[in-house]
């Protein structure tokens, strides 16, 4: 009986893609020459490296090219007369939008990371919201890319974790996704339920959730939940908190779960996008999770491991 508990941290790796019809929001939350996001993916990296953590970074297929190649094939391009993002994207090698060297960053990390799909242009992927058509442009175009840098992706982020086209995708060849967390009622009811989660946080009333070793699957894929969102949490009162000297106060939980996780030999899964992390105070919060791993992996009790190396530890056992 394998009583080891894992890790996993698994990063929406975007840039301005994740916000392509958002233009203000984008505008606001991202630099213009992309060196602060990828300032932070540095940071990352090297905490990664430092603690011994094997990350999945899902990343949007947009972001293999260097420069726009005029593509036959280009969704992109129904963006025009939409959003802005088309005159920043198409035609063009702004640093947001095209991130070759990012892939080379995450590759050349001394501990192995994992790069797996997130969309090829960020579009919702849910049953609704894109047809089977599109979706297979979607699947086709990243895995294309993908393969200049010797990529067999497996791992899917969808974006905005709407859920659909898994028939497609196994087809393709992927082998297991990440779903949001499953909230309490109390957490999702719409006139308190922020003001719940943010007391929860900062008291460490509740612990972040860990789930068993069991093999989850839906259309043959393995379905991972995830513990916790590392920044869903109001950035105003972290702020407050940060400025008091208090920047861990509100990770309590998930420093508590990855303990759990560990005494009960269950998964941890952990979020974030690589640009959410502002401050130094918010590498600090990661880095205090990632103590509590190294902590627990020295006892033996806990281990690193990607997507796509913890399914296949749930598909065939411990290697």
């Amino acid at each position: 009986m394998n009583s080891t508990g894992y890790f996993v941290f698994s990063l929406d790796t975007e840039l301005a893609t994740g916000y392509f019809d958002h233009d203000p929001e984008r505008r606001r939350l991202f630099s213009q020459d992309g060196i602060r996001e990828r300032e932070r993916i540095d940071r990352i990296l090297s905490l990664c490296s430092q603690y011994q953590i094997h990350g999945t970074w899902a990343v949007v297929g947009h972001l293999f090219f260097e420069r726009c190649e005029f593509c036959e094939i280009c969704p992109v391009r129904a963006w025009k007369g939409m959003y802005a993002s088309y005159q920043e994207a198409y035609g063009t090698a702004h640093p947001l939008w095209y991130g070759a060297d990012v892939i080379r960053k995450i590759q050349a990390c001394p501990v192995d990371q994992e790069i797996g799909f997130h969309g090829y242009t960020h579009s919702v992927f849910s049953q609704v919201a894109m047809t089977d058509e599109q979706a297979a442009v979607e699947i086709q175009e990243w895995k294309r890319l993908a393969l200049r840098y010797g990529i067999d992706g497996k791992s899917i982020v969808f974006p905005r974790d709407q859920i659909g086209h898994l028939r497609q995708l196994r087809e393709a060849g992927f082998d297991n996704f990440r779903e949001d967390i499953h909230l309490p009622l109390l957490i999702r009811n719409r006139y308190f339920g922020r003001y719940v989660k943010t007391i929860d946080h900062i008291l460490g009333i509740t612990t972040a959730p860990s789930y068993p070793l069991d093999l989850n699957e839906e259309e043959g894929l393995v379905r991972f939940t995830t513990s916790q969102e590392l920044f869903a949490f109001n950035r105003a009162v972290d702020r407050v908190l940060d400025k008091m000297g208090l920047p861990l106060l509100r990770i309590q939980r998930a420093i508590r779960g990855v303990h759990r996780a560990a005494k009960r030999g269950k998964i941890f899964h952990l979020w974030a996008h690589p640009w959410e992390f502002e401050t130094t105070e918010d590498l600090a919060k990661l880095e205090a999770i990632f103590q509590a791993v190294a902590e627990e992996r020295e006892h033996g009790r806990m281990a690193s491991k990607t997507m796509l190396q913890l399914s296949q530890i749930l598909r065939n056992g411990p290697q």
